[in-house]
Protein backbone atom coordinates (compact mmCIF):
# COMPACT_ATOMS: atom_id res chain seq x y z
CA UNK A 1 0.00 0.00 0.00
CA UNK A 2 1.24 3.46 -0.87
CA UNK A 3 2.51 5.27 2.24
CA UNK A 4 0.56 8.46 1.46
CA UNK A 5 -2.67 6.53 1.00
CA UNK A 6 -2.05 4.69 4.29
CA UNK A 7 -1.49 8.02 6.04
CA UNK A 8 -4.76 9.38 4.66
CA UNK A 9 -6.67 6.30 5.85
CA UNK A 10 -5.13 6.53 9.34
CA UNK A 11 -5.96 10.24 9.52
CA UNK A 12 -9.58 9.69 8.48
CA UNK A 13 -9.93 6.86 10.97
CA UNK A 14 -8.49 9.02 13.76
CA UNK A 15 -10.86 11.87 12.90
CA UNK A 16 -13.88 9.55 12.87
CA UNK A 17 -12.81 8.03 16.18
CA UNK A 18 -12.31 11.45 17.78
CA UNK A 19 -15.81 12.52 16.70
CA UNK A 20 -17.26 9.29 18.10
CA UNK A 21 -15.42 9.78 21.39
CA UNK A 22 -16.56 13.42 21.57
CA UNK A 23 -20.21 12.48 21.04
CA UNK A 24 -19.97 9.69 23.64
CA UNK A 25 -18.44 12.00 26.24
CA UNK A 26 -21.10 14.65 25.54
CA UNK A 27 -23.75 12.00 26.19
CA UNK A 28 -21.95 11.00 29.44
CA UNK A 29 -21.00 7.60 28.00
CA UNK A 30 -17.34 6.96 28.89
CA UNK A 31 -16.92 3.42 27.57
CA UNK A 32 -15.59 4.34 24.11
CA UNK A 33 -13.41 7.13 25.52
CA UNK A 34 -11.95 4.82 28.15
CA UNK A 35 -11.31 2.05 25.63
CA UNK A 36 -9.66 4.48 23.22
CA UNK A 37 -7.47 5.91 25.97
CA UNK A 38 -6.40 2.42 27.08
CA UNK A 39 -5.51 1.33 23.54
CA UNK A 40 -3.61 4.57 22.91
CA UNK A 41 -1.62 4.25 26.14
CA UNK A 42 -0.88 0.60 25.38
CA UNK A 43 0.34 1.51 21.86
CA UNK A 44 2.64 4.26 23.13
CA UNK A 45 4.11 2.11 25.91
CA UNK A 46 4.58 -0.81 23.50
CA UNK A 47 6.82 1.33 21.30
CA UNK A 48 9.14 2.19 24.18
CA UNK A 49 11.95 0.02 25.53
CA UNK A 50 11.12 0.76 29.15
CA UNK A 51 8.69 -0.91 31.58
CA UNK A 52 5.95 -3.02 30.05
CA UNK A 53 2.38 -1.79 29.86
CA UNK A 54 1.28 -4.33 32.45
CA UNK A 55 3.84 -3.00 34.94
CA UNK A 56 2.52 0.54 34.57
CA UNK A 57 -1.00 -0.77 35.18
CA UNK A 58 0.02 -2.72 38.29
CA UNK A 59 1.84 0.34 39.59
CA UNK A 60 -1.27 2.45 39.01
CA UNK A 61 -3.43 -0.04 40.93
CA UNK A 62 -1.03 -0.21 43.88
CA UNK A 63 -0.93 3.58 44.06
CA UNK A 64 -4.70 3.89 43.73
CA UNK A 65 -5.67 1.28 46.31
CA UNK A 66 -3.08 2.35 48.89
CA UNK A 67 -3.56 6.11 48.57
CA UNK A 68 -7.26 6.19 47.60
CA UNK A 69 -8.21 3.00 49.43
CA UNK A 70 -11.98 2.58 49.80
CA UNK A 71 -12.65 5.70 47.71
CA UNK A 72 -10.63 4.43 44.76
CA UNK A 73 -12.28 1.00 45.08
CA UNK A 74 -15.73 2.57 44.57
CA UNK A 75 -14.82 4.32 41.33
CA UNK A 76 -15.80 2.93 37.94
CA UNK A 77 -13.82 4.03 34.87
CA UNK A 78 -16.84 3.15 32.71
CA UNK A 79 -19.73 5.15 34.08
CA UNK A 80 -22.50 3.19 32.35
CA UNK A 81 -21.24 -0.22 33.51
CA UNK A 82 -20.64 -1.55 37.05
CA UNK A 83 -17.00 -2.36 36.22
CA UNK A 84 -14.33 -1.31 38.71
CA UNK A 85 -10.57 -0.89 38.37
CA UNK A 86 -9.95 -4.17 40.20
CA UNK A 87 -11.66 -6.41 37.62
CA UNK A 88 -10.90 -4.23 34.59
CA UNK A 89 -7.23 -4.05 35.50
CA UNK A 90 -7.07 -7.78 36.19
CA UNK A 91 -8.63 -8.59 32.82
CA UNK A 92 -6.17 -6.39 30.93
CA UNK A 93 -3.14 -7.62 32.86
CA UNK A 94 -4.05 -11.30 32.50
CA UNK A 95 -4.57 -10.95 28.74
CA UNK A 96 -1.31 -9.07 28.19
CA UNK A 97 0.74 -11.39 30.40
CA UNK A 98 -0.80 -14.45 28.72
CA UNK A 99 -0.10 -13.10 25.23
CA UNK A 100 3.46 -12.18 26.09
CA UNK A 101 4.00 -15.56 27.71
CA UNK A 102 2.60 -17.31 24.63
CA UNK A 103 5.02 -15.44 22.39
CA UNK A 104 7.90 -16.41 24.67
CA UNK A 105 6.49 -19.94 25.11
CA UNK A 106 6.66 -19.51 28.86
CA UNK A 107 4.04 -19.82 31.59
CA UNK A 108 3.84 -17.03 34.21
CA UNK A 109 4.67 -19.60 36.88
CA UNK A 110 7.70 -20.74 38.81
CA UNK A 111 8.14 -24.36 39.74
CA UNK A 112 8.08 -24.05 43.53
CA UNK A 113 5.77 -24.75 46.45
CA UNK A 114 4.27 -21.27 46.77
CA UNK A 115 3.28 -21.09 43.11
CA UNK A 116 1.84 -24.58 43.25
CA UNK A 117 -0.19 -23.95 46.40
CA UNK A 118 -1.59 -20.64 45.16
CA UNK A 119 -2.54 -22.29 41.88
CA UNK A 120 -4.20 -25.15 43.79
CA UNK A 121 -6.14 -22.65 45.94
CA UNK A 122 -7.35 -20.92 42.77
CA UNK A 123 -8.29 -24.18 41.03
CA UNK A 124 -10.23 -25.47 44.06
CA UNK A 125 -12.24 -22.26 44.24
CA UNK A 126 -12.80 -22.09 40.49
CA UNK A 127 -14.00 -25.70 40.51
CA UNK A 128 -16.94 -24.92 42.76
CA UNK A 129 -17.84 -21.42 41.55
CA UNK A 130 -20.17 -22.61 38.70
CA UNK A 131 -22.36 -24.41 41.26
CA UNK A 132 -22.26 -21.47 43.67
CA UNK A 133 -23.28 -19.03 40.93
CA UNK A 134 -26.32 -21.17 40.13
CA UNK A 135 -27.29 -21.16 43.80
CA UNK A 136 -26.37 -17.65 44.94
CA UNK A 137 -26.06 -15.66 41.70
CA UNK A 138 -23.82 -12.59 41.41
CA UNK A 139 -23.07 -12.63 45.15
CA UNK A 140 -20.97 -15.77 44.62
CA UNK A 141 -18.76 -13.98 42.10
CA UNK A 142 -18.27 -11.09 44.50
CA UNK A 143 -17.12 -13.44 47.26
CA UNK A 144 -14.95 -15.37 44.78
CA UNK A 145 -12.87 -12.21 44.31
CA UNK A 146 -10.85 -13.02 47.44
CA UNK A 147 -9.42 -16.01 45.53
CA UNK A 148 -9.16 -14.77 41.95
CA UNK A 149 -7.22 -11.69 43.07
CA UNK A 150 -4.33 -14.14 43.46
CA UNK A 151 -3.87 -13.77 39.69
CA UNK A 152 -2.19 -10.46 40.48
CA UNK A 153 0.56 -12.47 42.21
CA UNK A 154 1.32 -14.44 39.06
CA UNK A 155 1.24 -11.27 36.93
CA UNK A 156 3.63 -9.38 39.23
CA UNK A 157 5.95 -12.37 39.47
CA UNK A 158 6.07 -12.70 35.67
CA UNK A 159 6.71 -8.98 35.19
CA UNK A 160 9.52 -9.04 37.75
CA UNK A 161 11.58 -11.07 35.25
CA UNK A 162 11.71 -7.93 33.10
CA UNK A 163 14.29 -5.61 34.68
CA UNK A 164 12.75 -2.20 33.75
CA UNK A 165 9.32 -3.40 34.88
CA UNK A 166 10.70 -4.66 38.15
CA UNK A 167 12.44 -1.36 38.79
CA UNK A 168 9.18 0.46 38.09
CA UNK A 169 7.31 -1.67 40.64
CA UNK A 170 10.01 -1.07 43.27
CA UNK A 171 9.87 2.69 42.69
CA UNK A 172 6.08 2.61 42.80
CA UNK A 173 6.20 1.07 46.27
CA UNK A 174 8.64 3.72 47.49
CA UNK A 175 6.64 6.61 46.01
CA UNK A 176 3.28 5.24 47.13
CA UNK A 177 4.25 4.53 50.73
CA UNK A 178 6.28 7.74 50.80
CA UNK A 179 3.16 9.75 49.94
CA UNK A 180 0.79 7.80 52.21
CA UNK A 181 1.63 9.79 55.38
CA UNK A 182 0.81 13.02 53.52
CA UNK A 183 -2.77 11.83 53.00
CA UNK A 184 -3.01 9.38 55.89
CA UNK A 185 -2.17 11.85 58.66
CA UNK A 186 -4.83 14.43 57.62
CA UNK A 187 -7.34 11.61 57.19
CA UNK A 188 -6.58 10.47 60.73
CA UNK A 189 -7.18 13.99 62.05
CA UNK A 190 -10.21 14.89 59.89
CA UNK A 191 -11.69 12.37 57.46
CA UNK A 192 -14.60 14.75 56.79
CA UNK A 193 -12.38 17.02 54.66
CA UNK A 194 -11.83 14.26 52.11
CA UNK A 195 -15.46 13.14 52.23
CA UNK A 196 -16.74 16.66 51.60
CA UNK A 197 -14.20 18.19 49.22
CA UNK A 198 -12.27 15.60 47.19
CA UNK A 199 -15.16 14.03 45.28
CA UNK A 200 -15.38 12.52 41.79
CA UNK A 201 -19.02 12.27 40.68
CA UNK A 202 -20.10 12.10 44.30
CA UNK A 203 -17.53 9.44 45.27
CA UNK A 204 -14.68 10.46 47.63
CA UNK A 205 -11.31 10.20 45.90
CA UNK A 206 -9.64 9.27 49.21
CA UNK A 207 -11.56 7.31 51.84
CA UNK A 208 -9.65 5.10 54.25
CA UNK A 209 -10.73 1.95 56.02
CA UNK A 210 -9.15 2.47 59.44
CA UNK A 211 -7.43 -0.88 59.94
CA UNK A 212 -6.18 -0.92 56.35
CA UNK A 213 -4.70 2.55 56.74
CA UNK A 214 -2.75 1.40 59.79
CA UNK A 215 -1.70 -1.77 57.96
CA UNK A 216 -0.32 0.16 55.01
CA UNK A 217 1.33 2.79 57.23
CA UNK A 218 3.24 0.05 59.06
CA UNK A 219 4.02 -1.65 55.75
CA UNK A 220 5.40 1.66 54.51
CA UNK A 221 7.52 1.99 57.66
CA UNK A 222 9.16 -1.37 56.89
CA UNK A 223 9.71 -0.54 53.20
CA UNK A 224 10.86 3.05 53.63
CA UNK A 225 13.22 2.81 56.60
CA UNK A 226 16.74 2.62 55.08
CA UNK A 227 18.87 -0.41 55.84
CA UNK A 228 22.62 -0.46 56.34
CA UNK A 229 24.61 2.76 56.17
CA UNK A 230 22.27 5.62 55.36
CA UNK A 231 23.20 8.88 53.63
CA UNK A 232 21.05 11.62 55.15
CA UNK A 233 21.55 13.83 52.10
CA UNK A 234 19.69 11.40 49.86
CA UNK A 235 17.65 9.31 52.31
CA UNK A 236 16.22 12.08 54.53
CA UNK A 237 12.79 11.81 52.88
CA UNK A 238 12.68 8.07 53.51
CA UNK A 239 13.53 8.56 57.18
CA UNK A 240 10.91 11.28 57.51
CA UNK A 241 8.19 9.32 55.70
CA UNK A 242 8.99 6.14 57.63
CA UNK A 243 8.83 7.82 61.05
CA UNK A 244 5.66 9.76 60.21
CA UNK A 245 4.08 6.52 58.93
CA UNK A 246 5.01 4.76 62.17
CA UNK A 247 3.69 7.55 64.40
CA UNK A 248 0.44 7.89 62.43
CA UNK A 249 -0.13 4.14 62.53
CA UNK A 250 0.43 4.08 66.28
CA UNK A 251 -2.00 6.97 66.79
CA UNK A 252 -4.75 4.88 65.17
CA UNK A 253 -4.46 2.29 68.00
CA UNK A 254 -5.33 -0.48 65.55
CA UNK A 255 -4.23 -3.72 67.17
CA UNK A 256 -4.04 -6.23 64.31
CA UNK A 257 -1.66 -4.10 62.18
CA UNK A 258 0.45 -3.52 65.30
CA UNK A 259 0.82 -7.28 65.78
CA UNK A 260 1.73 -7.54 62.08
CA UNK A 261 4.37 -4.83 62.53
CA UNK A 262 5.90 -6.65 65.49
CA UNK A 263 6.07 -9.90 63.49
CA UNK A 264 7.70 -8.07 60.55
CA UNK A 265 10.26 -6.41 62.85
CA UNK A 266 10.98 -9.81 64.38
CA UNK A 267 11.78 -11.22 60.94
CA UNK A 268 14.11 -8.28 60.24
CA UNK A 269 15.85 -8.76 63.60
CA UNK A 270 16.39 -12.40 62.65
CA UNK A 271 18.11 -11.10 59.49
CA UNK A 272 20.42 -8.95 61.62
CA UNK A 273 18.53 -5.68 61.09
CA UNK A 274 17.78 -4.13 64.46
CA UNK A 275 17.17 -0.58 63.25
CA UNK A 276 13.37 -0.98 62.78
CA UNK A 277 13.06 -2.35 66.34
CA UNK A 278 15.26 0.40 67.80
CA UNK A 279 13.34 3.15 66.03
CA UNK A 280 10.02 1.63 67.15
CA UNK A 281 11.19 1.48 70.78
CA UNK A 282 12.54 5.04 70.62
CA UNK A 283 9.32 6.40 69.13
CA UNK A 284 7.14 4.48 71.60
CA UNK A 285 9.16 5.52 74.67
CA UNK A 286 9.30 9.16 73.59
CA UNK A 287 5.63 9.21 72.69
CA UNK A 288 4.53 7.49 75.89
CA UNK A 289 6.55 9.90 78.03
CA UNK A 290 5.06 12.89 76.22
CA UNK A 291 1.52 11.52 76.38
CA UNK A 292 1.88 10.58 80.06
CA UNK A 293 3.16 14.03 81.02
CA UNK A 294 0.35 15.73 79.11
CA UNK A 295 -2.21 13.33 80.63
CA UNK A 296 -0.97 14.01 84.16
CA UNK A 297 -1.20 17.75 83.58
CA UNK A 298 -4.79 17.51 82.40
CA UNK A 299 -7.41 18.15 85.05
CA UNK A 300 -9.51 15.03 84.44
CA UNK A 301 -9.76 11.41 85.45
CA UNK A 302 -6.57 9.60 84.39
CA UNK A 303 -8.63 6.70 83.03
CA UNK A 304 -10.01 9.09 80.39
CA UNK A 305 -6.60 10.24 79.17
CA UNK A 306 -4.74 9.18 76.05
CA UNK A 307 -2.04 7.46 78.12
CA UNK A 308 -4.56 5.15 79.78
CA UNK A 309 -6.25 4.50 76.42
CA UNK A 310 -2.94 3.31 75.00
CA UNK A 311 -2.46 1.00 77.98
CA UNK A 312 -5.93 -0.51 77.56
CA UNK A 313 -5.50 -0.89 73.79
CA UNK A 314 -2.30 -2.90 74.29
CA UNK A 315 -3.81 -4.94 77.14
CA UNK A 316 -6.87 -5.76 75.01
CA UNK A 317 -4.71 -7.75 72.58
CA UNK A 318 -4.52 -10.55 75.16
CA UNK A 319 -8.19 -10.21 76.15
CA UNK A 320 -9.35 -13.07 73.91
CA UNK A 321 -12.77 -13.46 75.53
CA UNK A 322 -13.46 -9.72 75.60
CA UNK A 323 -14.55 -9.85 79.25
CA UNK A 324 -12.05 -7.36 80.63
CA UNK A 325 -13.43 -4.04 81.90
CA UNK A 326 -12.43 -0.95 79.93
CA UNK A 327 -12.69 2.51 81.44
CA UNK A 328 -11.42 4.86 78.73
CA UNK A 329 -13.97 6.18 76.24
CA UNK A 330 -11.37 5.73 73.49
CA UNK A 331 -11.03 1.99 74.15
CA UNK A 332 -14.47 1.12 75.50
CA UNK A 333 -15.26 -0.94 72.41
CA UNK A 334 -12.06 -3.02 72.39
CA UNK A 335 -13.52 -5.84 74.47
CA UNK A 336 -16.71 -5.79 72.42
CA UNK A 337 -14.63 -6.05 69.25
CA UNK A 338 -12.89 -9.13 70.65
CA UNK A 339 -16.21 -10.78 71.54
CA UNK A 340 -17.53 -9.78 68.11
CA UNK A 341 -14.76 -11.77 66.42
CA UNK A 342 -14.77 -14.77 68.74
CA UNK A 343 -18.54 -15.27 68.51
CA UNK A 344 -18.54 -14.85 64.73
CA UNK A 345 -15.63 -17.25 64.28
CA UNK A 346 -17.33 -19.81 66.53
CA UNK A 347 -20.57 -19.61 64.57
CA UNK A 348 -18.86 -19.91 61.18
CA UNK A 349 -16.82 -22.90 62.39
CA UNK A 350 -19.83 -24.67 63.91
CA UNK A 351 -22.09 -24.11 60.89
CA UNK A 352 -19.43 -25.13 58.37
CA UNK A 353 -18.20 -28.21 60.24
CA UNK A 354 -21.78 -29.33 60.81
CA UNK A 355 -23.12 -28.67 57.32
CA UNK A 356 -20.25 -29.09 54.85
CA UNK A 357 -16.87 -29.52 56.57
CA UNK A 358 -14.80 -30.61 53.56
CA UNK A 359 -15.82 -28.13 50.84
CA UNK A 360 -17.46 -25.40 52.92
CA UNK A 361 -20.72 -23.51 52.50
CA UNK A 362 -19.65 -21.95 49.22
CA UNK A 363 -19.12 -18.51 47.73
CA UNK A 364 -22.24 -16.45 48.18
CA UNK A 365 -23.39 -18.27 51.31
CA UNK A 366 -24.46 -16.06 54.21
CA UNK A 367 -21.79 -16.38 56.90
CA UNK A 368 -23.55 -13.92 59.20
CA UNK A 369 -26.85 -15.65 59.95
CA UNK A 370 -25.90 -17.60 63.08
CA UNK A 371 -23.67 -14.79 64.29
CA UNK A 372 -26.45 -12.19 64.05
CA UNK A 373 -28.90 -14.44 65.88
CA UNK A 374 -26.49 -14.73 68.80
CA UNK A 375 -24.77 -11.34 68.84
CA UNK A 376 -27.58 -9.04 67.63
CA UNK A 377 -30.73 -11.03 68.52
CA UNK A 378 -32.98 -7.96 68.82
CA UNK A 379 -31.29 -5.60 66.37
CA UNK A 380 -33.16 -4.55 63.26
CA UNK A 381 -30.21 -2.64 61.79
CA UNK A 382 -28.65 -3.60 58.48
CA UNK A 383 -25.40 -5.54 58.79
CA UNK A 384 -23.30 -5.20 55.62
CA UNK A 385 -20.12 -7.10 56.56
CA UNK A 386 -19.83 -10.49 54.86
CA UNK A 387 -16.43 -11.69 56.03
CA UNK A 388 -15.79 -12.76 59.65
CA UNK A 389 -12.64 -10.64 60.07
CA UNK A 390 -10.26 -13.55 59.58
CA UNK A 391 -9.04 -14.87 56.24
CA UNK A 392 -8.88 -18.42 57.62
CA UNK A 393 -12.46 -18.32 58.89
CA UNK A 394 -13.64 -16.79 55.61
CA UNK A 395 -11.84 -19.57 53.74
CA UNK A 396 -13.35 -22.19 56.07
CA UNK A 397 -16.85 -20.90 55.36
CA UNK A 398 -16.32 -20.61 51.61
CA UNK A 399 -14.02 -23.57 50.86
CA UNK A 400 -14.12 -25.81 53.93
CA UNK A 401 -11.23 -27.65 55.53
CA UNK A 402 -9.65 -28.28 52.13
CA UNK A 403 -9.31 -24.57 51.47
CA UNK A 404 -8.05 -23.88 55.00
CA UNK A 405 -5.42 -26.62 54.66
CA UNK A 406 -4.11 -25.05 51.45
CA UNK A 407 -4.09 -21.56 52.99
CA UNK A 408 -2.23 -22.84 56.06
CA UNK A 409 0.32 -24.41 53.74
CA UNK A 410 0.70 -21.08 51.93
CA UNK A 411 1.45 -19.31 55.22
CA UNK A 412 3.85 -22.09 56.22
CA UNK A 413 5.75 -21.98 52.94
CA UNK A 414 5.91 -18.19 53.06
CA UNK A 415 7.33 -18.46 56.57
CA UNK A 416 10.01 -20.89 55.39
CA UNK A 417 10.87 -18.60 52.47
CA UNK A 418 11.18 -15.59 54.78
CA UNK A 419 13.37 -17.59 57.17
CA UNK A 420 15.67 -18.64 54.30
CA UNK A 421 15.98 -15.08 53.02
CA UNK A 422 16.66 -13.84 56.57
CA UNK A 423 19.57 -16.28 56.92
CA UNK A 424 20.89 -15.23 53.51
CA UNK A 425 20.64 -11.55 54.49
CA UNK A 426 22.70 -12.22 57.63
CA UNK A 427 25.58 -13.39 55.44
CA UNK A 428 25.05 -11.12 52.42
CA UNK A 429 23.94 -7.48 52.87
CA UNK A 430 22.84 -7.44 49.22
CA UNK A 431 19.92 -9.65 50.22
CA UNK A 432 18.51 -7.05 52.60
CA UNK A 433 16.32 -5.63 49.83
CA UNK A 434 14.67 -9.02 49.35
CA UNK A 435 14.31 -9.30 53.13
CA UNK A 436 12.53 -5.94 53.30
CA UNK A 437 9.86 -7.15 50.91
CA UNK A 438 9.51 -10.43 52.77
CA UNK A 439 8.98 -8.64 56.10
CA UNK A 440 6.56 -6.10 54.63
CA UNK A 441 4.12 -8.71 53.33
CA UNK A 442 3.89 -10.21 56.81
CA UNK A 443 2.31 -7.00 58.12
CA UNK A 444 -0.60 -7.64 55.75
CA UNK A 445 -0.67 -11.40 56.30
CA UNK A 446 -1.00 -11.02 60.08
CA UNK A 447 -3.55 -8.21 59.78
CA UNK A 448 -5.63 -10.48 57.55
CA UNK A 449 -6.01 -12.89 60.48
CA UNK A 450 -7.96 -10.28 62.48
CA UNK A 451 -9.68 -8.08 59.91
CA UNK A 452 -11.22 -7.84 56.45
CA UNK A 453 -8.03 -7.37 54.44
CA UNK A 454 -7.61 -9.97 51.68
CA UNK A 455 -11.33 -10.31 50.96
CA UNK A 456 -11.55 -6.92 49.21
CA UNK A 457 -9.51 -5.16 46.51
CA UNK A 458 -8.21 -2.39 48.83
CA UNK A 459 -5.98 -4.79 50.71
CA UNK A 460 -5.79 -7.83 48.43
CA UNK A 461 -4.52 -6.24 45.21
CA UNK A 462 -1.54 -4.35 46.72
CA UNK A 463 -0.72 -7.43 48.81
CA UNK A 464 -0.70 -9.96 45.96
CA UNK A 465 1.38 -7.62 43.78
CA UNK A 466 3.86 -7.11 46.62
CA UNK A 467 3.99 -10.85 47.33
CA UNK A 468 4.66 -11.62 43.66
CA UNK A 469 7.52 -9.14 43.64
CA UNK A 470 8.80 -10.38 47.01
CA UNK A 471 8.75 -14.01 45.89
CA UNK A 472 10.69 -13.22 42.74
CA UNK A 473 13.31 -11.38 44.78
CA UNK A 474 13.51 -14.34 47.16
CA UNK A 475 14.13 -16.77 44.29
CA UNK A 476 15.84 -14.50 41.73
CA UNK A 477 19.09 -16.48 41.89
CA UNK A 478 17.12 -19.41 40.46
CA UNK A 479 15.47 -17.56 37.57
CA UNK A 480 16.67 -15.71 34.48
CA UNK A 481 15.58 -12.12 33.95
CA UNK A 482 14.98 -10.28 30.67
CA UNK A 483 15.90 -6.68 29.90
CA UNK A 484 13.78 -6.39 26.74
CA UNK A 485 10.11 -7.21 26.14
CA UNK A 486 8.97 -9.96 23.81
CA UNK A 487 8.74 -9.04 20.16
Amino acid sequence: MDSRFRTVLITLGAVALSVWVGISVAQEERFIATLTALVSVWAVLSWTRGPLTEAWLLGFLVFGYVIGNRGFAQMSPIGSLPVFFSELGLGIVVVLVALRGAMQRKLPLQHDWLNGLLLLWLVLAAGRIPWDVRVYGFTALRDFAMVYYVLYFFAAQALAHHLPSRRLLHRTLLITFGLLPITGLPATISQDFFLSNLLVEGVPLIFYKGDLLATFLFTGYIILLPSGTSDWRTDWWRWLAAIVSLITGLILLSRAPLVGLIVAIGWLALAGRWRPAKVLVAVCVTGLLAVTIISLLQKKDFTQTKAYAIYEAVASIADYSGTRSYHSEMTSEKGDNNRFRIIWWKNVAEETLTTSPVLGLGFGADLTRGFLQEYYPTSGDDFSARSPHNIFMTTLGRMGLVGVAVLLAIYWIQGRTTLRVAREAQRDPARQGAMTLQASVWVVMISACFGVVLEGPMGAIPFWIMLGLAHFEATRAEVRENTTPAA
